[in-house]
């Protein structure tokens, strides 16, 4: 199964742009097929037009994977979350894997969480922050399990009403909020 979903992801790129999105990228890196599709995919689907994006939230998951070396060679650009235990004697080594220095690990160790974001890319390096307001956060910051269960349980009883029932449950009032802007 795994072998034909492959060859059809492949087949299907012909040069127009594309994109690969794998999530919790730690779950593939572990399974031996998975990873050695990823090893090959981070090192010729440039040429094919196609972006190969990998998240995980632990460098440790890459570092355990055995292409750490390709991650590191073939990604253009590496987004950091923050991270408070970067500089720590376990995590800082790993930062130092993926090339980064000792201030480049201090500024993601004291970012702000789920508000800022080090990006390292061949054009440089930046901290930035994601200006969400309110509204945006009550959702796009709402990934917790807790939120999410809340979430599907008020969908579950409203149907399309879990949305104003969410925000409710946050604070806010969507016909509030849009008469302030």
């Amino acid at each position: 199964m795994l072998l034909y979903l492959f060859r059809r992801i492949e087949r299907s790129l012909r040069g127009q742009p594309a994109m690969i999105v794998i999530d919790e990228a730690w779950i593939m890196l572990g399974h031996p097929a998975f990873r050695d599709k990823i090893r090959e995919w981070l090192k010729s689907f440039a040429k094919k037009n196609c972006v190969v994006l990998l998240a995980t939230q632990s460098l440790s998951d890459a570092a355990r994977s055995g292409i750490l070396d390709v991650i590191v060679e073939s990604t253009a650009t590496k987004i950091y979350l923050a991270n408070r235990d970067a500089r720590t004697h376990e995590a800082a080594p790993l930062y130092s894997q993926m090339n980064l220095n000792a201030r480049q690990i201090e500024i993601i160790a004291t970012a702000i969480p789920k508000r800022q974001y080090y990006v390292v890319s061949e054009s440089g390096c930046r901290l930035y922050e994601a200006a969400l307001g309110p509204l945006a956060m009550a959702f796009a910051g709402s990934t917790d399990k807790e939120s999410i269960a809340v979430i599907r349980q008020l969908e579950a009883e409203r149907g399309d009403g879990w949305r104003d029932a969410w925000l409710v449950s946050r604070g806010l009032d969507l016909k509030d909020y849009g008469a302030r802007q």
